[in-house]
């Protein structure tokens, strides 16, 4: 029976950023997210951060918008922050620092982060609420945070035939048999994770739900919906 110890998230990473370029759901998210950023007020010497941050594909863009800040990637998985590191260098940024930390082990001071952002992570730690606690703690008031969270159990036959069919029509047969095998790992770590959730090991929420635990943390939300083809919410909030 999987358990969070069985999947891999180095695994995952190193697959799920070959594919990026083929998954139109993931590309689309991406846009989402860093729209939002975007709008950011964002002075100089500021600190933003990513909870979670994975291979680093929003904390680095966040880096690259925002050379005049420094921007936290926080992250436990040491092969993803591997992957992060390689790209890091490679886009040559100075103003990116990883830090290789559970979400428990975190030390930042109160008011001290002028925005933050925290993509699909939520639901893998233990105790989220806190977390949201944390994160309403770490921001400085006025500042933003744009939260998203896969709430909803996984499908993964389903998102198979979503991504097969448009790696069909822009790609053809053969490379979307190609591009579907390189992406096996991906849809077993997939499956590990949707067992996970029946289990009740990762959390589960509706769009309102999720709402009100970050209301519950003490945010204002600015404006909500759901994401990810409704597997997914995000949320932009900030703290009062």
């Amino acid at each position: 029976m999987p358990t969070a110890q069985t999947l891999s998230w180095g695994t995952y990473a190193q697959k799920y950023d070959i594919l990026f370029d083929y998954n139109p759901f993931y590309q689309k998210l991406h846009r989402q997210v860093m729209q939002e950023v975007g709008k950011w007020s964002v002075p100089s010497g500021a600190v933003l951060a990513d909870i979670g941050a994975g291979t680093g594909n929003y904390s680095l863009a966040m880096a690259q918008n925002f050379p005049q800040a420094t921007v936290l990637h926080i992250d436990k998985d040491e092969g993803m922050n591997e992957q992060a590191a390689q790209k890091k260098y490679r886009l040559e940024l100075s103003n990116h620092q990883i830090r290789s930390l559970g979400v428990d082990e975190i030390k930042l001071a109160p008011d001290s982060l002028q925005g933050l952002i925290s993509i699909h992570a939520l639901y893998t730690f233990p105790d989220p609420a806190k977390v949201l606690q944390n994160m309403y703690e770490w921001l400085e008031p006025g500042r933003p945070a744009v939260l998203v969270n896969a709430g909803r159990i996984v499908n993964v036959l389903d998102w198979q035939l979503a991504i097969g069919w448009h790696l069909l029509r822009k790609y053809g047969f053969k490379k979307t048999l190609e591009i579907m095998r390189e992406g096996k790992e991906v849809s077993r770590q997939n499956a590990y994770i949707r067992e996970i959730q029946r289990q009740g090991g990762y959390w589960t929420h509706s769009h309102g739900e999720f709402c009100e635990a970050i209301e519950a943390a003490g945010f204002r939300i600015r404006h909500s919906k759901t994401c990810f083809r409704g597997v997914s919410d995000f949320v932009v909030a900030e703290k009062p």
